[in-house]
């Protein structure tokens, strides 16, 4: 019953908020997020001031208590959104990403990677959480970017292509980076080469396979049940997901990774009413409930509200815009374009989020650290559409 109770409050102050963000023409995501806070700490916050910590109210609030009725529900939406995610993937685009998309993806990852990994040793983090810091940092949020790219009207000039095409590009070395942190988590330092070498190898298989025979396979599947109703299709779709999930958890990687590669594979043969029906489960419900989860285990310490947290964000903002205006300017756009191309792949508040919550769930990073990460993302998702309308304006 508890679980219903919760997904209840997150739900509602998801949504809510979600909407109210999105006519004033800013990310959703973010509004969710903000949501989950308002249910959590900003209200145990205030109702602290007046009762106990010890109350059963502040009690019932508090992550801890929720992660046991909710940890199974959270774990289902993590997979069920990256699958929506890879279905907004076009195999095609990627396959066919230009030199200006990689060389605009690498160093977009690779310079705030950097600096998230010298920033959490630095602050006496261990060398595995610090990469989780640096994977946290540079991953770019597609969806964000795609949509405010379409909002501004700019999707089609060679920036905003740059943008999308960097951006997936971005996803799929994100997803690389996050397996080899899966892969190292059993050893808490570097693995030997070898481990090393045989855990990139197992991501490279299991990305190439989904990518190539995934879609192959999808279509000699779905070809069989065309007589199928829509319903039973989508069940089918459903089972697909939880099959590339468990393959992936085998393998040693995280389940949100098969659950992506199987939204890829299966694009092209879903019906469009089918693709409308996920996409609605998936950034309806499961969506904004993980999203107003994150902002619920969000906590305010002082570690938090000091200045580890301003360093985090101006890392990430430096690092996305000259790593994202480095490669742009080293693929042939001009230094406008280039700033406008490191300004749009800032976007952030959903991948990354996942890969925070992941390191969370491990024990890897504290609530402490995961609560700057998740702040940085809603900090990051607010001001970019913002910047990124100005500098369209003022360079596009």
């Amino acid at each position: 019953m508890y679980a219903f109770v919760f997904t209840v409050l997150l739900l509602s102050f998801a949504i809510i908020v979600g909407n109210r963000f999105e006519r004033l023409r800013l990310p959703a995501v973010v509004g969710n997020i903000i949501g989950g806070m308002l249910v959590g700490p900003i209200l145990v916050l205030i109702l602290s001031l007046f009762l106990p910590y010890t109350s059963s109210v502040v009690s019932f609030l508090s992550v801890e208590y929720a992660d046991k009725y909710m940890d199974v529900l959270i774990d289902f939406s993590v997979v069920i959104l990256m699958f929506g995610a890879g279905l907004e993937v076009d195999l095609k685009a990627l396959k066919h990403a230009g030199k200006r998309a990689v060389l605009v993806a690498v160093f977009g990852v690779l310079i705030p990677f950097i600096f998230g990994v010298l920033i959490g040793l630095n602050f006496g983090l261990s060398l595995l959480a610090s990469l989780y810091i640096g994977a946290a940092l540079s991953i770019t949020a597609v969806a964000l970017s795609v949509t405010t790219l379409m909002q501004l009207g700019v999707l089609q000039r060679d920036y905003g292509i740059a943008i999308v095409g960097a951006a997936v590009v971005d996803d799929i070395i994100g997803t690389f980076i996050l397996t080899v942190l899966l892969g190292m988590e059993k050893y808490g330092e570097i693995p030997p080469l070898n481990e090393l070498f045989f855990t990139i190898l197992i991501a490279l298989g299991f990305v190439l396979a989904g990518i190539y025979i995934g879609p192959l396979l999808a279509k000699q599947v779905f070809r069989r049940v065309l007589r199928f109703t829509s319903e039973e299709r989508l069940g089918l779709s459903l089972i697909f997901i939880f099959i590339f999930a468990i393959l992936a958890d085998i393998s040693g990687l995280h389940a949100m990774i098969g659950a992506f590669i199987a939204g890829m594979a299966v694009r092209d043969v879903l019906t469009k009413y089918e693709m409308e029906t996920i996409s609605k489960w998936s950034f309806g419900f499961f969506g904004p409930l993980f999203f107003a989860w994150v902002g619920f285990s969000v906590t305010f310490s002082g570690e938090v509200i000091s200045i580890f947290l301003p360093i985090i964000v101006l890392a990430a903002f430096a690092g996305k815009i000259i790593g994202g205006f480095i490669g742009a300017k080293l693929s042939g756009m001009s230094v406008k374009s280039s700033l406008i191309v490191g300004i749009g792949m800032n976007a952030r508040a959903a991948v990354e989020l996942v890969v925070a919550q992941v390191a969370l769930e491990g024990g890897i990073i504290t609530r402490d650290v995961f609560s700057a990460i998740v702040l940085m993302a809603v900090i990051s998702a607010l001001t970019t559409p913002i910047l990124l309308k100005y500098a369209v304006k003022k360079y596009g």
